[in-house]
């Protein structure tokens, strides 16, 4: 080589180690936005909201009653309040709280009229009685890296695995927490005519139906209004005189969804995640037992998830006859949500590398134990890579789904259709409105060196890139976040700087956990690599992103967000909930009606704080052992 060449090269890795040094110290001094960056002894109370009392100790946890639930604590969604919803959401713009619920003798139900109130009445009476399984899924994990990787305690020493165990016991019995009747099945979607028909095939046993979405703690629910200065906002029609069950204040559960997404959350990814770290990390042993009650209960709803697998690879949303999240017109039985795929295809190499490992290492395993885990683990290794998944039925897989179908102009559309028998076309994907979460959790799933290998070198990096410039939440040139789709009114403007449309705590730990994965991976390019110098490029706006939203986060927090100026902030948000002995994490940063058919609010959430835990634990929920 010429020497004058070689000694230029030389000098431009000169200038490059020195640039890179020099971000690396700017982001080792890189200031909070603020006054918001969690300490020790925050973490510690926004850990004390997931496993505390929600009546008495400002937590998200309700006692069950019934049945063999009795006394088990289990986790509600959100910790709202009546002020928020009377005070705010009522007086908004066009909103009226005044609502008539009237009982029905034919179905024993009692239910508002349809109208526009009616419809707040159900958000709220949902958002303070129900718990989604996917929040539930995320507490679980939380829970347990709380007590693993920080070591906080719970209050009365309650055992943390026994803690979250509790929701997969919810799960195995099949009725709800506070239920007055105890009957298998009451939670779970099995197949009656043509409601909830899985993919042309019937479901009839509990264990083996999915479950509801959002589980209530009782079929007759309670409004936050009741017994409150907003109480006189409801009014009845029609009461049965000889059923004092029935009275104002109270309705019927009318959340009758099951979606496969957060069933996969609910039995593969939340409780898998939750058994390895309280056996393997937390006990240092090598295998979660075979019957723990979260490997049974994947086990047994296995092949329902295989049932619902399209011959292209995708699983599909949800049975036929399930009900839209907005209206009442039903799900089309062959409409796919690619972010759910990514939720299955991570649970799936969860309960694979779980069943490995307890075949490796479980002693004393029954021959027809031994026999029912090598099917499961071919099972799942066909729904992933492709083959036979039943009696004559066949599949490409998960893995040829996202690389062939679900993959278009550098990003994961957010769903589509699948191999509906009357088109000509296996795969008709839906372009809008575009999803954050889909990119964030598919990269995290996948890992950004398989993107990369199935689209070329940067493949993941540049994904990020376009997902920032339609979904990035900000301020001037710095980046807080995400939001949920390109119609939030966040992205970057003409002149560079980022728009301020709304903020998801929940979606921006997940930006921030995909991150970590394309850091890790683009930090192990070696120097001879061709893409070395493109990857050390890479690390810099990649570490610059992740200490940004780290920073950013703290500011969702409820004590925070308090002080804050947010665009759509409510108003005297300090008076809409009171003082805490906790400090957990908002869902968003205003009320707002995603596109995807539910309600964002600035509330206390489950979600969104356990996701806070992940963050901080480094925990990857979509990799074995979080890594």
């Amino acid at each position: 080589m010429n020497q004058a060449v070689h000694c230029l090269l030389m000098q431009k890795d000169r200038i490059m180690i020195f640039a890179i040094i020099v971000f690396l110290l700017q982001m080792l001094v890189i200031l909070p936005l603020g006054d918001a960056q969690a300490t020790d002894a925050d973490l510690a109370a926004s850990y004390r909201f997931l496993v505390s009392d929600r009546d008495s100790a400002d937590g998200v946890l309700y006692t069950a009653t019934a049945g063999k639930l009795r006394g088990r604590l289990l986790p509600l969604s959100f910790s709202d309040s009546p002020e928020y919803w009377g005070r705010y959401v009522c007086e908004l713009p066009g909103n009226s709280c005044s609502v008539t619920d009237v009982y029905d003798p034919q179905t024993y139900t009692l239910t508002p009229q349809k109208s526009h109130s009616g419809d707040l009445q159900t958000e709220r009476v949902n958002s303070h009685n129900g718990t989604n399984i996917y929040d539930a899924a995320t507490w679980q994990i939380a829970v347990m890296l709380g007590h693993a990787i920080n070591r906080f305690s719970l209050p009365d020493n309650e055992d943390p695995y026994a803690l979250v165990s509790n929701q997969n016991y919810l799960l195995k019995e099949g009725y709800n927490g506070n239920s007055s009747t105890v009957s298998a099945g009451q939670n779970r979607a099995m197949t009656s005519g043509k409601v909830f028909v899985y993919n042309q095939r019937a479901i009839t046993e509990p264990q083996q139906a999915y479950a509801f979405r959002m589980l209530p703690r009782n079929w007759l629910s309670v409004d936050p209004f009741a017994g409150t200065r907003y109480a006189d906002r409801i009014k009845t029609a029609a009461l049965p005189q000889k059923n004092p069950e029935y009275q104002p204040g109270r309705v019927t559960w009318t959340d009758w969804k099951p979606i496969t997404g957060e069933n996969g959350w609910a039995f593969l990814v939340g409780p898998l995640q939750a058994a390895y770290i309280h056996y393997i990390l937390d006990q240092k042993s090598a295998f979660v037992p075979l019957q723990d009650p979260a490997v049974q209960n994947a086990l047994d709803i296995l092949p329902t998830f295989a049932a619902m697998q399209s011959p292209s690879g995708a699983l599909y949303y949800a049975p036929a006859g399930t009900v839209a999240n907005q209206g009442e017109q039903l799900v089309d039985p062959y409409g796919v949500s690619v972010e759910n795929n990514f939720s299955l295809y991570a649970g799936l190499t969860l309960l694979h590398s779980t069943l490995w490992a307890t075949i490796t290492h479980e002693p004393n395993v029954r021959p027809e134990d031994a026999v029912a885990i090598q099917e499961a683990l071919q099972l799942v290794d066909a729904m992933i890579n492709g083959g036979m998944i039943g009696k004559d039925r066949t599949t490409s897989g998960l893995l040829a789904f996202f690389r062939d179908l679900a993959w278009r102009d550098g990003e994961f559309v957010q769903g589509g259709r699948a191999d509906d028998p009357t088109s000509t076309v296996k795969w008709v994907p839906s372009l809008q409105p575009k999803a954050v979460d889909v990119n964030t959790w598919g990269i995290a799933a996948l890992g950004p060196q398989q993107i990369d290998a199935w689209f070329g070198f940067g493949a993941a990096y540049q994904n990020w890139q376009q997902v920032k410039k339609w979904g990035g939440y900000g301020v001037g040139r710095t980046l807080w976040g995400v939001g949920f789709s390109n119609q939030d009114g966040n992205g970057i403007d003409a002149d560079g700087n980022f728009r301020q449309g709304i903020l998801s705590t929940e979606w921006t730990a997940g930006a921030i956990n995909m991150l970590r994965t394309m850091i890790s991976y683009y930090e192990k390019i070696p120097k001879e690599s061709n893409h070395y110098r493109e990857s050390r490029r890479f690390l810099a706006t990649l570490g610059h992103d992740m200490q940004s939203m780290v920073a950013a986060i703290d500011t969702m927090r409820l004590d925070t967000y308090a002080t804050s100026s947010f665009p759509g902030r409510p108003q005297e948000f300090a008076q809409l909930f009171t003082a805490r002995k906790t400090r957990p994490y908002l869902y968003a940063s205003k009320r707002y009606l995603i596109p995807f058919g539910w309600y964002a609010n600035p509330m206390p959430s489950t979600c969104a704080t356990a996701w806070v835990i992940m963050v901080h634990a480094g925990y990857n929920p979509f990799a074995y052992g979080g890594k």
